[in-house]
């Protein structure tokens, strides 16, 4: 278990840090030190350690999707290694892959660039809070507070959307009329840009983006949740991922309270 969490955290360090690193090298490594293990069950236990820290909501190796159901043995020995090393994550918070500076490539062959949502085998089970004590960093709060990203994570998608209507649905006159709204109405729409479907009907379009794996979860606002509700029909949350490296993107349409569980975490007050 032990040297299983710590092949995984050497690999994780290189991948933050974006050098380049072999999965099958280290499998073959760590099954060497080990008895009667196979690849499989390596890469098993690898997405199992995923898991248990896409549930901290700290990164995990985008290669390794999360899987749940593990033993809490395993919990301990990451969560040990965590305490035993607490500035692992703080010495990579500026690197290429949590910080990207540039999508790792544009959009091109859209429909291979658009995945099925995380299912409820690698996503965070229910009632899983976020802890946060491991990390002097939150980094679901630092993807929605980082400006540069979301932008960037917008423009991509601007021109993902005329490449849609232009090459998949043949309406290069819908392409011209794609809209950046966030930028041209400003914010507080609930939606980043207005599209449309092959109809010409109108799909209004929230982006939300990380260079973090595609389970990793995401902030919404309230007003989103309002709006996504009162224009269900035409509502569209793209969910971004691993943009620094190789961008893909899943689509949540309708109502954001049918397609996310929603956990509250904060509450305007004032004074009674």
């Amino acid at each position: 278990m032990e040297a299983a969490v710590g092949d995984y955290f050497a690999m994780l360090r290189q991948e933050l840090a974006g050098i380049p690193y072999s999965k099958s090298a280290h499998n073959e490594r760590l099954r060497s030190e080990l008895n009667d293990r196979s690849k499989g069950s390596v890469e098993f236990k690898h997405q199992n350690i995923s898991a248990v820290l896409l549930n901290q909501r700290l990164p995990y190796i985008s290669g390794y999707q999360p899987l749940q159901n593990y033993q809490q043995l395993l919990e301990a020995a990451v969560l040990e290694f965590l305490a035993a090393e607490p500035q692992f994550y703080d010495a990579l918070v500026a690197g290429p892959v949590l910080c990207p500076a540039r999508p790792g490539t544009r959009p091109s062959d859209v429909g291979r660039l658009v995945e099925a949502p995380p299912d409820a085998a690698h996503g965070a089970p229910r009632g899983v809070a976020a802890v946060g004590r491991l990390s002097k960093t939150d980094f679901v709060r630092r993807d929605a507070e980082n400006r540069r990203l979301g932008e960037l994570g917008e423009e991509w998608v601007l021109e993902f959307e005329a490449q849609r209507l232009h090459d998949h649905h043949k309406r290069p006159d819908l392409a011209k009329r794609v809209e950046w709204s966030s930028r041209v109405l400003g914010d507080g729409l609930g939606y980043d840009i207005r599209s449309f479907n092959g109809d010409e009907s109108p799909r209004l379009i929230e982006v939300k983006t990380t260079g973090l794996g595609k389970a990793f979860p995401f902030f919404v606002t309230a007003n989103e949740v309002h709006v996504s509700a009162r224009t269900a029909d035409a509502y569209h949350l793209y969910r971004l991922f691993e943009f620094g490296t190789r961008p893909r993107l899943y689509m949540l349409v309708g109502a954001l309270t049918g397609t996310c569980d929603l956990e509250p975490s904060q509450y305007r007050a004032r004074v009674r």
